[in-house]
């Protein structure tokens, strides 16, 4: 593990989880939106927390397999809690799907492990691949919680079109989400 994934797997992730608690429910309409376009029947989050992503999936959508993984014990243990397919730190090999995302995880990887980081999950990706990140047309560090080396604003659609995948559509994502930008790719 390098020092970011050190932080984020011990107590700095469980204090993320602790105080960025979400709704859910308020990603529904988002998650309809994705899944009417993609026609998905099976997701994997990378990184998905405490698993509010997969939870509004599935109430969305019950017959649409999903699973993650969080590099944080504590995480996973909270979305396991909740009846999701998750597991704790970073499989060998990530399990496939229809669409692999990710919300607010690229966001956190320096330059040395996020190309790395994209060509694992178009790896596997039957198809679509969605980020939801902060967006900038040139990559810009931002000091988070006073640290540096933490978090990126970056062109992520733009980077994945750099490794051969096609824009369907960006949007803002809206609420739920922060000031995250949603870009839905295509590898066809």
């Amino acid at each position: 593990m390098n020092d970011q994934e050190k932080l984020w797997a011990g107590d700095f992730g469980k204090s993320y989880t602790d105080r960025n608690r979400v709704d859910w429910r308020a990603r529904i309409p988002f998650w309809k939106r994705v899944l009417n376009e993609t026609g998905a029947r099976s997701v994997t989050e990378v990184g998905c927390n405490a698993g509010w992503n997969l939870s509004a999936i599935r109430r969305a959508y019950p017959d649409v397999e999903v699973c993650g993984f969080d590099i944080s014990e504590y995480a996973a243990h909270q979305a396991r809690a909740a009846g999701l397919a998750v597991t704790d730190g970073v499989p060998v090999v990530w399990p496939t799907a229809d669409l692999v995302f990710t919300a607010g995880v690229l966001i956190h990887q320096n330059a040395e492990t996020l190309k790395t980081m994209m060509e694992r999950i178009v790896a596997a990706s039957f198809q679509y691949v969605l980020a939801v990140e902060y967006s900038a047309d040139t990559e810009q560090e931002v000091k988070y919680r006073g640290m540096e080396n933490m978090l990126w604003r970056r062109p992520y659609g733009r980077l994945y079109k750099a490794m051969g995948l096609k824009e369907i559509n960006s949007w803002p994502a809206g609420e739920g989400f922060d000031d995250c930008t949603a870009w839905l790719m295509s590898k066809s």
